[in-house]
């Protein structure tokens, strides 16, 4: 597992990254219409070849890994480690057990547990 990054709440930026961002965002939404618009008229018009196809595909994708990379170096993304994903991760199954027993209770049937399984080494 590895660490993955996240935005930040809007409401948890400042008004200097806010503003930056709503540029930055407009900035890669203009650029990302101007290579669909040329794309996508060039498929209904010509055809693309699976090359060029491939070509969209990866230039798109650059577009968003260069955006993100941006975002990331102005704060604008929260890292998030493994093991907070996995405290999270936990926190909502037991919120589910928890439901899920409020019901199995009133159905009056057995309550569910969550036990922690040894790890076997092969």
């Amino acid at each position: 597992m590895e660490t993955i990054y996240r935005p930040k709440r809007p409401s948890s930026l400042t008004d200097g990254q806010r503003q930056a961002k709503l540029q930055k965002d407009s900035e890669y939404e203009i650029a990302v219409q101007n290579l669909s618009t040329a794309f996508y008229q060039k498929k209904r018009t010509t055809g693309v070849t699976a090359k060029e196809e491939e070509t969209y595909k990866i230039a798109k994708s650059k577009l968003w890994n260069d955006y993100k990379a941006w975002a990331i170096s102005q704060g604008l993304y929260e890292e998030v480690t493994p093991e907070q994903q996995l405290t999270e991760v936990e926190d909502g199954l037991n919120e589910q057990i928890e439901r899920t027993n409020l019901i199995r209770a009133e159905l009056k049937k057995p309550l569910l547990e969550v036990k922690e399984k040894a790890m076997q080494v092969m």
